[in-house]
């Protein structure tokens, strides 16, 4: 990632959807027009996703895990461990 651009700037698009943000959507909720807010701890990747992205792309997975309301898989880009609770994702 550019020196510049900071993990939690708003406008580094998702590596799932490619958005810089979400839609204005009654479905999304809370989550609505939100920004990117989980990157991947790989210094190497440190691919930005929104979470929801990744709790649906996780759920996709059959090799994934759950732990009470924390999924356990791997980064898209990179296979790294990624971990993401799903409460914070609202629906």
């Amino acid at each position: 990632m550019p020196p510049d651009v900071e993990k939690n700037d708003q406008q580094v698009e998702c590596g799932i959807c490619y958005a810089q943000s979400l839609p204005i959507d009654d479905e999304l909720r809370d989550n609505s027009g939100t920004g990117t807010d989980y990157t991947c701890d790989n210094t190497s990747c440190n691919k930005a996703f929104h979470s929801i992205c990744l709790v649906d792309w996780l759920r996709s997975i059959t090799t994934t895990r759950q732990s009470f309301d924390v999924l356990f898989g791997s980064c898209p880009y990179c296979s790294e461990p990624v971990a993401v609770k799903i409460n914070s994702v609202k629906r």
